[in-house]
């Protein structure tokens, strides 16, 4: 499979824009009641067990998304009793600014029991993927609260970076945000460069990241994301206060508590009740 940098991945991809017109603008590849297909274009390994798919679109439409949104991905798996094809269908949010145009970006990390993370795998450059959305999560609107907290782990960081990059990018928007970032090592951090780059630049961002198994080396937090990581590291509790978490089950239930089965945000349970959060002050990806 041909791997292509992340750093051109990351880019803004400008190849035949300018000759694009600006009555175009309007123009959204997503439909929310139809799934449409996408041609993969390069993908790019991240990690040991995670990489990123670039799809490709007409270069004069924008994807469609709202921040913060996803989108649902669908791909064949057999046939039912009837011969009928059979589907299975996941989530995903993309990591590429929503404004781009003629692309997008998904990051994926790949299990091997996963029915559509291996069907993700198996593409090469030329294969299509049907989407359909986009499913709004959270409909952010610039300055709507003072502080941000966030609670990331593995691939929980995409919607993360969502909203982060379109607080970043609008001058207009001070929102102070502040992200906890706990994965199993420092080699399964993903996208740490980027979000570091985007600390670096942007005072108004504060990231803390924590591992279960550090290296020798490794200078930021060790261990499960604990009561001590959240009273120091987040916005305390407040009307002014929104902490978003999105992670693996277990940490969810730990800090959290998962969403209700109906997928309606549930209770508030865990760390992030204990420490004085209400129902209010969270939102749970």
């Amino acid at each position: 499979m041909g791997f292509i940098s992340l750093k051109f991945l990351w880019c803004k991809s400008q190849v035949h824009l300018d000759q694009i017109n600006e009555d175009s603008e309007s123009k959204a590849a997503l439909n929310p009641d139809k799934w449409i297909k996408f041609k993969l274009q390069d993908t790019a390994r991240v990690s040991h067990n995670t990489q990123l798919f670039r799809f490709s679109f007409d270069p004069a439409a924008k994807l469609g998304l709202d921040v913060a949104s996803c989108l649902l991905t669908r791909a064949p798996i057999g046939q039912d009793a009837e011969g009928q094809p059979k589907y299975v269908i996941r989530p995903y949010t993309p990591i590429s600014d929503p404004d781009s145009k003629g692309y997008f970006d998904l990051l994926i990390k790949v299990y091997p029991e996963g029915k559509m993370s291996q069907h993700f795998a198996s593409l090469k450059p030329g294969d299509v993927v049907e989407v359909k959305g986009p499913i709004e999560k959270l409909r952010y609107s610039p300055n709507m609260k003072k502080h941000i907290g966030m609670i990331a782990g593995g691939t929980g960081i995409t919607p993360m970076l969502q909203v982060i990059e379109a607080i970043l990018k609008n001058p207009d928007d001070k929102t102070q945000v502040s992200l906890i970032y706990g994965n199993v090592s420092p080699d399964d951090i993903l996208l740490k460069q980027k979000l570091d780059i985007l600390a670096t630049s942007h005072p108004n961002l504060k990231v803390f990241y924590t591992v279960d198994n550090p290296s020798k080396n490794w200078r930021g937090g060790s261990g499960y994301i604990s009561k001590d990581m959240v009273v120091k590291g987040l916005p305390g509790p407040s009307d002014d206060t929104l902490i978003l978490v999105c992670g693996p089950p277990g940490m969810m239930k730990h800090l959290s508590g998962d969403k209700a089965k109906d997928r309606s945000q549930g209770e508030l349970t865990g760390l992030l009740k204990d420490v004085g959060y209400t129902e209010q002050m969270v939102y749970k990806f």
